[in-house]
């Protein structure tokens, strides 16, 4: 339920019939006072009613459900949001429905795109920063382990030439993932990002030859 306008003869009782109406107690929710009400002559003539607007206050999760919602109607797909997982700054949602294929995009791109464009939205709306992550029927997990494994590849390939190599281009949540990979996997080992754009890559290269 939205927000329900609600008069009475004090800003009290106006403010607790519309708690009645929505089911909610002040602490979940904000309140606009519209008018504050007049008494009127001895209390009786020209007296006004208070009226107020009690609207239930939404979690950081469900703006973002919401949000990423509202974008994919928008684009007419056929989808369900749901949240996965709430921390106080990150969000993370899960996406069902058909046509998961656009959803996802070439390579993630069309999520990632969502994702960023939503972290963006909701951190303006909030004024401070939030990361919504988003995931389609476990392509975040199974991307996730394409990288990794393509990483691995690579890095044993570092270690037995001692020489850097670059990984094909790839984006910006690769990358990360990369990045993390040899960090925690590979102490011997270093990686930084080159090039722009789409053909922004990962370099992996022994921590001695980056020194």
């Amino acid at each position: 339920m939205g927000s329900v306008k609600m008069k009475g003869k004090t800003v009290d009782e106006a403010i607790e019939l519309a708690l009645q109406v929505l089911g909610k107690n002040r602490e979940e929710v904000a309140i606009k006072i519209i008018n504050e009400g007049e008494s009127g002559v001895l209390g009786v003539f020209g007296a006004k009613e208070a009226e107020v607007e009690v609207t239930p206050k939404v979690s950081v999760g469900e703006a973002a459900r919401a949000l990423v919602q509202e974008i994919l109607d928008k684009m007419q797909l056929l989808t369900l949001v749901s949240i996965k997982e709430e921390a106080e700054d990150t969000i993370s949602l899960e996406i069902k429905g058909e046509d998961m294929g656009r959803i996802i995009g070439r390579e993630g791109a069309t999520i990632d795109s969502l994702q960023y464009i939503s972290s963006i939205i909701l951190s303006k709306r909030s004024a401070r920063r939030i990361r919504v992550l988003v995931d389609a029927e476990g392509y975040r997990e199974r991307r996730q382990k394409v990288v990794t494994e393509d990483a691995q590849n690579i890095a044993k390939e570092v270690e037995t030439t001692g020489k850097e190599m670059a990984m094909p281009p790839m984006s910006a949540a690769d990358r990360r993932l990369v990045h993390i990979y040899i960090q925690e996997k590979y102490p011997g080992l270093t990686s930084f990002s080159k090039g722009e754009g789409a053909n922004r890559q990962v370099v992996i290269t022994p921590k001695t030859a980056a020194s």
